[in-house]
């Protein structure tokens, strides 16, 4: 996972899907000494109007009721400013009209945070579980189950340096390996590591200087990783009480294992602001400029590079009832391992949600979101794999 700097709350979650625990503003939890147990649930009953998200084929546009259901506890103690958390979390989602594509997900997953003292801290972050890819298949209109995999995630952060000092230090790393079922996509591990330095040269904003490098191999094909390091450069800031944020600008450059394949060069970014005009309202922006991989088929060996941008506005219209609409833009070119373009691809993602508190530890929401991909060839060999796709929910949580 990548770093997350000194932002705010609402930065943190930009973008980002969050659990029973995060959605409910106020959660219950049973004392058990010196530990929080907090159990969660979630159920979800909607429509989703293509659950293969294919645009031609046998797998077009096939629709379906889908329901879903998910149990979770945290288990979490502090000690001063320290806190030490176990998660574990389950979940249960299946399609009526396409029970092949049902699927049964878990995990667990810990947490550290130890201050050791105002110049010296560190985060740790382990997870471990069985995943499937939803919306992929195994092998087409032939096996319509959803690839299989084991995912274990092991991250860290050490920090140097008081956060209210001239200057500080941050290094972190990060692992994050992929096991397929045998047949089902090609096993990969992705590996990060860097250093972010800061100077603070104004009251709550920095400049930041980051190098950091990210290593992806294949383990089932040869020459088909990649390793990209990064030259970024840019502020922290926490300009005013309504306004926070990053920016950090610089150079990629991309190492194909491919032999004889020249190292590329690219300008890159990664940029989140916050900004809460009103006290009931967030408007947040982020936008990165990346290359990444071709997670929408676990079979293949191509990357992407290209920008993705996300505006999310988040209102709370009265006590009780809150609203959230976004929408993402991404443009990019798939690659293969190479470096050779194969098609270009264009995401228009909208979205938007409306939540109820109807108890102090319960929320009911209805939302909606529609995906429209668009894709154009640029090698003979490569497929279009256009499609628009509807999800519409309606979502109960509490916790217990």
């Amino acid at each position: 996972m990548n770093q997350v700097k000194k932002l705010s709350l609402a930065i943190a979650l930009a973008g980002c899907g969050t659990g029973a625990i995060a959605a409910v503003e106020d959660p219950g939890h049973v004392q058990w000494g010196a530990v929080e147990v907090t159990p969660t649930a979630k159920a979800a009953l909607g429509y989703d109007d293509n659950v293969f998200r294919e645009g031609s084929g046998d797998l077009k546009d096939k629709g379906s009721t889908v329901y879903s259901l998910e149990a979770g506890a945290e288990f979490k103690a502090q000690k001063g400013l320290s806190t030490y958390a176990l998660n574990v979390d389950a979940l249960s989602k299946n399609f009526t009209s396409e029970q092949d594509a049902n699927f049964v997900d878990f995990g667990l997953g810990a947490n550290v945070h130890q201050e050791f003292n105002s110049r010296n801290r560190l985060d740790v972050d382990l997870a471990w579980g069985q995943y499937h890819d939803e919306g992929s298949t195994v092998g087409g209109s032939a096996n319509m189950e959803a690839p299989k995999y084991n995912r274990t995630k092991a991250g860290l952060n050490y920090g140097f340096g008081s956060t209210e000092a001239m200057g500080r230090i941050d290094v972190f790393g990060s692992y994050d390996k992929n096991d397929y079922n045998s047949g089902e996509g090609n096993d990969r591990d992705t590996k990060e590591y860097g250093a972010t330095a800061y100077y603070r040269f104004m009251p709550k904003t920095d400049v930041l200087l980051e190098i950091k490098q990210r290593n992806l191999d294949y383990g089932q094909i040869n020459n088909a990783g990649y390793d990209i390091t990064s030259y970024l450069v840019g502020l922290n800031w926490e300009a005013t009480a309504k306004t926070t944020g990053y920016a950090k600008f610089g150079r990629r450059y991309r190492d194909s294992q491919v032999p004889n394949v020249d190292t590329e060069g690219y300008n890159g970014w990664e940029v989140g602001v916050s900004y809460m005009p009103v006290d009931r309202s967030v408007i947040q922006l982020s936008t990165s400029r990346d290359y990444g991989l071709e997670s929408d088929n676990p079979s293949s060996a191509d990357f992407t590079q290209g920008t993705t941008t996300t505006l999310d506005w988040k209102y709370d219209a009265t006590a009780k009832i809150t609203t959230d609409v976004f929408y993402t833009y991404t443009d990019e070119e798939v690659q293969n391992a190479s470096g050779t373009a194969q098609k270009d691809r264009k995401i228009n993602e909208f979205g938007a949600s409306v939540n109820w508190k109807a108890l102090r530890n319960a929320t009911i929401s209805m939302s909606y979101k529609n995906t429209d991909r668009d894709e154009s060839k640029r090698a003979s060999n490569a497929s279009e794999d256009d499609y628009r796709r509807n999800v519409y929910m309606l979502t109960a949580e509490i916790a217990i």
